[in-house]
């Protein structure tokens, strides 16, 4: 029974054998216990078949005695393996460097990632995480285990109810679950809600104390909306006012906006820088003259080859440059006076506050001159108009 495993490793090689009496040369071959197979014609006294090298020189008396000759065609197996290895050593010297440096490389951590901080800054976490040794160029195995990482981060973290600690091949991702940060308490000081601006009440709806002022009525700045004081002529108590009170409150806008506007634009060209990735390091390659333009949008690429939450520290990164050109372009009068009414509306919700919205506008006077679209808007907004003010000595 043939063994291909054995044949591979002590080697064989594939001859072609002439001559008229081939097949009493393989019948003595065969008494003398010298394995050959695939036999096969290929020609008028031509025969080619495999055999061992040690049964090789074992052949050449029964060639000689039954006048046939042979010429080896092909050899195969472990030592002319481990003879083409030796010419070439170069290669492989080289290509055992790259495991090792690769398989090394592999072995520290290069990136660390922090997620599912909110109020803690994660800066703060990478220094913590730092103090007990996870930090870029540092040896996976010198690490300690990850539940002892954690109770470290923790007593260097006190915001953080929880810290995961996972390791995804040449990163460690740090995953911060933070206190529940307590409810603040609504002030207890007795107090009034009034007026921050003069307007007219579009809604008022008191929670804790007693309504002043009705819908549709003008107040002035300073005025009570809902007060503090509660209770009848002979009996009053004063409590902390709370509630919401909207308002509808004007603006004048006076915006210029340039009639001539400068702006940027493709023009099609691109440059592509290609970098090779090592860790947290990247080495330019290509192309050899490092080129640029003078305006351009920089786009940018990674590789890094993963399989089974394993992450190569080995990568590829390609900068791609896009051509852009300054182009002045003029816009129409028109144009201009919609760019100036968005201009203007932005800047008044931003002086308004949160929840402020926009119920009216009306431009009231629009100039074109010196290059120049000047326009006066008169908005109406709907805002909160209501603040606190402490009832001192009451």
């Amino acid at each position: 029974m043939r063994n291909g495993i054995k044949e591979w490793v002590d080697g064989h090689v594939t001859i072609t054998v002439r001559g008229k009496r081939f097949e009493r040369m393989l019948n003595m071959a065969v008494r003398d216990g010298i394995r050959i197979w695939n036999i096969r014609r290929v020609g008028e006294e031509v025969t080619r078949c495999d055999i061992l090298i040690r049964d090789y020189f074992r052949l050449r008396p029964l060639l000689k005695e039954t006048g046939c000759r042979s010429h080896v065609e092909a050899r195969d197996g472990l030592p002319f393996w481990l003879l083409r290895l030796r010419k070439r050593s170069g290669l492989a010297i080289g290509a055992a460097l790259f495991f090792i440096g690769l398989y090394m490389l592999s072995s520290f951590v290069w990136s660390v990632e922090v997620s599912g901080t909110k109020m803690v800054d994660p800066r703060r976490v990478i220094q913590a995480a730092e103090q007990v040794g996870i930090k870029e160029g540092a040896w996976k195995v010198k690490l300690k285990e990850p539940l002892v990482l954690q109770k470290e981060l923790l007593s260097l973290l006190p915001e953080a109810s929880w810290v995961g600690i996972e390791i995804q091949g040449t990163k460690v991702m740090l995953q911060v679950v933070e206190k529940e940060a307590p409810v603040k308490p609504l002030a207890t000081g007795p107090r009034h809600l009034v007026a921050k601006k003069r307007a007219v009440v579009h809604k008022i709806l008191p929670e804790v104390g007693r309504s002043q002022v009705v819908s549709n009525q003008l107040v002035e700045k300073g005025q009570v909306l809902i007060s503090g004081i509660i209770g009848n002529d002979t009996r009053q108590q004063a409590v902390s006012a709370r509630g919401k009170v909207q308002g509808e409150v004007w603006y004048m806008s006076n915006t210029s906006v340039p009639l001539k506007q400068m702006m940027h634009r493709l023009t099609g060209e691109k440059l592509e820088h290609q970098y090779l990735l090592v860790g947290p390091y990247a080495i330019y390659v290509w192309p050899f003259e490092k080129q640029s333009f003078a305006q351009a949008e920089m786009a940018e690429q990674r590789f890094l080859p993963s399989y089974a939450g394993y992450t190569s520290p080995l990568g590829w990164k390609t900068v791609t440059y896009a051509q852009t050109e300054s182009v002045q372009t003029e816009m129409s009068v028109e144009e201009a006076t919609e760019l100036a009414k968005k201009f203007a509306r932005e800047d008044i919700l931003k002086k308004a506050g949160k929840d402020a919205f926009i119920q009216d506008e009306k431009v009231l006077h629009v100039t074109a001159e010196n290059g120049k679209v000047y326009v006066s808007i008169h908005f109406s907004v709907i805002e909160d108009i209501a603040i606190e003010q402490p009832l001192v000595g009451q």
